[in-house]
Parts: C-alpha cells; structure tokens; sequence
C-alpha cells in the first residue's frame, strides 16, 4: 500500500507576542489532528518547505509593509503561503471603508490585490483557526469574524528559554485616536480566571519558569465582566500555584492603575517588578488629543510611587513624537520628562496616519523637516540616558539567563539575559565565558542556564 505523501509545512510569526500564542494552539492543533499528514520544519526556508504559515500584523504599516517583504520573499522561494491573523481582518474592513479608497492608501491596497492574484496565496479569518484543518490551508476564507480564543494544548516555542506567553485576554475597549485594534477586532474578551489558571498550570507542568501575561491591554483584564479589574485577583490566585516559577506583565496602561494597587503588586512574591507602561507623551494637551484618561501629573506621580515601593523595578515606556499639533514646547516637555531618568528602557514610534484611525483626520500634521529633527533630537537624548543607565551596572554581579553561545577565535561568548528584562524586548549582555562567576544549573552552561556574571 502506498503511504500518503506529507505536506512539508513550516511556520513565521511576524511582530506580536500575542498572535504567537494564537501560533502556537494553531501549529499544535495542525500537527497533532494531522500527524500522518505533515512534517514540520522550523526553518520557513528550507528547501523542502512547502507551504508556510505567515501570522501577521495588521494595525501598523510598518507591520503591514514587513509582511508584504516577506511574502515577497517566501514567494521567491517557490512556496506556498497560508496567511493567518489581523491583516486579515485589517483589509476587510478598509476595503468596506469609501473614504479610504479614496486617499492615498488605495496604493496600499492595489499592492493587496496584485498578491492575491498568485494562486500561491490563501488566507485564513481568525474564525476559521478553530476549525483548521490541512486541506483548507490553501483555501480563501470568505468569513471575516472574529473568535475568543479557546482552550486548548499549545506548541511550545520559547521552551528553551524557561518562558512562555500567558495570554489573559483578547482586543480592546480603549479609543485611542491613534489606533485601530478596536476597529479590526472586536471589544475586550476576558478568559475566565479559572482557564488562565488551567493554562498557567499546564505550562508550569513543563518546567516553563517564567510566565509573562499579556493582553491589549492587560490592567482592564475581567472589566468585561465585573465592574472593577481582575487582574490583582488572578494574580493573587497565580501566587497560590505550587511552583518554582516567576511572573511578568506586559501593557499596564496607567488611566486605572492606582497607588492602593501598586502597595497590592508589593505584597505578590512572584511577580517580577517589570512594569511595561505605555504612556506615549507628557504634553497634557497632546494625551488628550490621543483620547488618553491621565495627565502629567498623573504619570509623574505614579513612577515616582513605583521606584518608592520597588526600589529595584524596571520601567519601560513608549514614546510616539510628531503626533498631530505637536509644538516646541510639547518637545520641550517631553525631554524635560525624559530627563527624569525614570526609565530603563524607551522605545520611540514615529506618528504615522493610519487609514482607519481618528487621528488621521486631524490637522496641523509635522512637516517632514520638523519630524527629521525632532526624531533626532529624542533619539540621541534616549540613547545617552539609556548608555548612563548601563554604564551604572559595569561590573556589578548580574544574574540570568543564557540566550544563546558562540565561539570566535577560539573563545566563547554568552549573550545574557539579565532576570529582570523582558525577553524579546530588552537589551542583552554580550559577555565571555570567563566572566560567569557561577551557574546555578551545574557545570555545563547551555541556552537557559540561568548563571551569576559580571558585565
């Protein structure tokens, strides 16, 4: 009897850590409903791939222009491509939208069109996941709804690295004028307590050490269904979890987080003293244009309350500059903020229009010239304060955790993790084997070791 030829398939997920989770339950259910049928591969380019998963990004040209680079790339390849995710959703809603086929992001989507002319191409509505089975991987979906995501074993891909991505909770229910989420996806959908606890459990079970929750926007998690946030709550519960384990949050927008809060963070023994807090800008009159609900006062109060009760916190920011009716004194604001020095890490966006967004529509947009400046001006100013922050930990002890050994010339070379940075995110120690002072796994040092250094 002849056995059925398997379909050699590989996956890349582009941009959020939040669709890598919705990665992983989609490659677990593939592989294991269609074990007989598939042969995985973990790099999308080998030459024996056939077809490739492509998760992406919807919300932000940037994400939108890397997936088309990559589909042009993985076309070059002679494969096909099954695409999964917001872009999805993205389009379906622009292409119902008048006024956007009307402005200059008609380019956008002929640039679309011309793609989906290649009969390489399929896609899948985030409502067909559920449903997914190997022979609708190179159909074209006609159903653009959404779906909450569901319980169910996932692939684990960070396993080497002691961490996985706990996700609390699905979309938004913020306005902000800049961003599109709400529009493409649906209002917040809170996962009961009960199955993030069963979830955070199952990973647990498999010697996973760090936990990082993530959602939209994480400290809005259960307002959709009680009348005040859940996530102290859950996290009280995830104390409880009889494991050797750490946990970390990303997305705390401030509007809701308050001083009696923080003091609750304090008493959790597991939570790691990462606060990863969105705050965009200083200029009052600026975060009310981009429909935030804190002012400066507000922000200056808040950090100042976290370094009082966590001495050795790590707090992270975004930054977006030239956001429509941005002056010299709203820059002067934002630098003067800046120089505070309340940050362990910044990350910069630069203003663009999006079709979909409010914001698009407002006057007084920067001049090309202005941003050019303004851009460079933040950039080096962030730079220096970031290089003086470092330079602070020049060799003190560190603890973490190996991301990945090389050799060059005959000597080794660790790229480090320091414990309190987020994976992914933030800045690695490049430091030589004769700088570990011990590892805390035995003798051999591997990717996930965790081990003492000095930087």
């Amino acid at each position: 009897m002849n056995r059925m030829k398997k379909v050699h398939l590989s996956m890349i997920n582009l941009w959020c850590n939040k669709n890598l989770v919705d990665s992983q339950l989609f490659l677990w259910k593939l592989l294991s409903e269609n074990s007989d049928k598939i042969e995985y591969y973990s790099d999308p380019y080998d030459s024996a791939v056939e077809i490739v998963l492509l998760n992406t990004c919807g919300f932000i040209s940037s994400g939108r222009e890397e997936m088309f680079q990559t589909i042009n790339k993985i076309l070059k390849k002679k494969k096909k491509i099954c695409l999964i995710g917001c872009w999805v959703q993205y389009f379906e809603k622009v292409l119902k939208s008048k006024n956007v086929l009307d402005n200059a992001y008609k380019s956008e989507l002929d640039k679309r069109e011309n793609l989906l002319k290649n009969e390489n191409i399929s896609y899948l509505s985030r409502n067909d996941l559920t449903f997914a089975n190997i022979e609708s991987l190179t159909k074209r979906s006609q159903r653009f709804e959404d779906f909450c995501r569901y319980s169910a074993p996932r692939l684990l891909t960070n396993y080497e690295n002691r961490y996985e991505y706990l996700k609390i909770a699905e979309w938004c229910n913020n306005s902000c004028a800049f961003c599109i989420i709400p529009q493409i996806r649906w209002k917040l959908t809170s996962l009961p307590i009960k199955s993030v606890l069963s979830e955070a459990e199952n990973l647990l079970k498999q010697w996973i050490e760090e936990l990082i929750i993530v959602a939209q926007d994480t400290m809005r998690y259960g307002t959709d269904f009680s009348s005040k946030s859940q996530l102290l709550p859950l996290l009280h519960e995830l104390d409880k979890l009889p494991y050797d384990f750490k946990y970390r949050i990303l997305y705390l927008y401030p509007d809701i987080l308050t001083l009696k809060q923080l003091e609750e963070f304090a008493t959790l023994e597991k939570f790691i003293p990462y606060f990863d807090i969105p705050l965009q800008h200083i200029s009052p009159k600026l975060l009310k244009s981009m429909g935030r609900f804190y002012d400066d006062k507000m922000i200056h109060t808040l950090l100042k309350w976290i370094r009082k009760l966590f001495p050795k916190a790590f707090i992270r920011t975004n930054i977006i500059i030239w956001f429509p009716g941005e002056t010299n004194e709203d820059m002067q604001l934002l630098q003067s903020f800046l120089d505070e020095d309340y940050f362990d890490n910044v990350a910069i966006f630069e203003y663009h229009d999006e079709p979909l967004a409010l914001s698009s529509s407002f006057e007084n947009k920067i001049p090309y010239s202005t941003i050019h400046k303004r851009f460079s001006i933040i950039r080096k100013q962030v730079y220096n304060l970031l290089k003086s922050r470092e330079a602070r930990r020049k060799w003190k002890n560190q603890i973490g955790f190996v991301e990945s050994i090389d050799q060059l010339s005959g000597q080794i070379f660790l790229s480090i993790r320091p414990e309190i940075n987020c994976p992914e995110i933030d800045p690695i120690d490049e430091v030589n084997l004769e700088n570990i002072i011990q590892c805390f796994d035995g003798e051999e040092i591997r990717v996930g070791s965790k081990v003492e250094y000095t930087k």
